[in-house]
């Protein structure tokens, strides 16, 4: 039974990916043939010879890493308040907010700020309106770090003499490193797969992977829309290629990628 579960949860999995990779390489696939008529490579060629899909693909690249970086950090210097504090229950209520809304919503509620602080339109404005997604994202994940085994270890060094800079090095770094590992792929995946604040926030002048592939599909070429879209997927499967040659977790809660 759990063989068969098993096998199930992957078809799941590799279904959508395999229909994918043979529309990239599908000729003509008229219904309700199970395969192509013929298979070729001009959908991997044609986005090698697309300049702009591939200034797409480092635009994501480098608004996704600056995201991930940015909120994870402050997501991780900024918990301890968010937990501590007298209103720490209100904060970390209103953290949720953002997810909340649909990011349509939240897009068309930025975009009047973003455009009279001059924003709009610009890869920084996108950053900054996704971060606000990360960042909540990053202080909610964080919050599960402050629990009395953390305050414990941390209580233990200061009592051993440590000063508060070599606690946080020595002792709450090394505990802290499962979380920052799964912030920074999860904050990053947030940016790398968003289009709606992209396509608000950037008004169509900020291309990343997810307008370039919409705009495939709006133009009808469903092969380089879904060869963009096995790019897209590269990041995840990457991860969680990584994530399985790693030992499995020590104890609950642990997620060390």
């Amino acid at each position: 039974m759990r063989r068969a579960a098993g096998i199930a949860l992957w078809a799941a999995f590799l279904a959508p990916v395999a229909l994918l990779l043979g529309w990239s390489f599908a000729w003509r696939w008229p219904w309700p043939a199970p395969l192509p008529e013929r298979w070729q490579a001009s959908a991997w060629t044609g986005l090698a010879a697309t300049g702009g899909l591939g200034a797409a693909a480092l635009r994501s690249l480098g608004i996704a890493g600056a995201v991930a970086l940015v909120a994870t950090s402050l997501g991780f210097v900024t918990s301890r308040s968010a937990v501590e504090a007298r209103s720490g229950v209100a904060l970390r209520w209103l953290l949720h907010l953002p997810f909340a809304l649909s990011p349509v919503v939240l897009g068309v509620g930025l975009e009047y700020s973003f455009l009279r602080a001059g924003l709009a339109g610009h890869m920084v404005g996108v950053a900054l309106a996704q971060g606000i997604l990360a960042y909540a994202y990053a202080v909610i994940l964080f919050c599960g770090l402050w629990n009395a085994r953390t305050r414990a270890y941390l209580d233990g060094a200061a009592t051993l003499g440590a000063t508060p800079r070599q606690a946080w090095i020595r002792v709450l770094l090394p505990i802290a490193r499962p979380l920052v590992v799964l912030c920074l792929v999860q904050t990053f995946l947030i940016s790398w797969f968003d289009y709606a604040l992209v396509l608000l926030i950037g008004e169509g002048r900020v291309a990343t992977l997810t307008t370039s592939l919409y705009q495939f599909l709006l133009a009808g070429d469903l092969r380089l829309a879904a060869a963009s879209g096995l790019i897209l997927l590269l990041p995840p499967v990457i991860a969680l290629a990584v994530r399985a040659q790693r030992r499995p977790p020590t104890f609950a809660g642990e997620w060390d990628l």
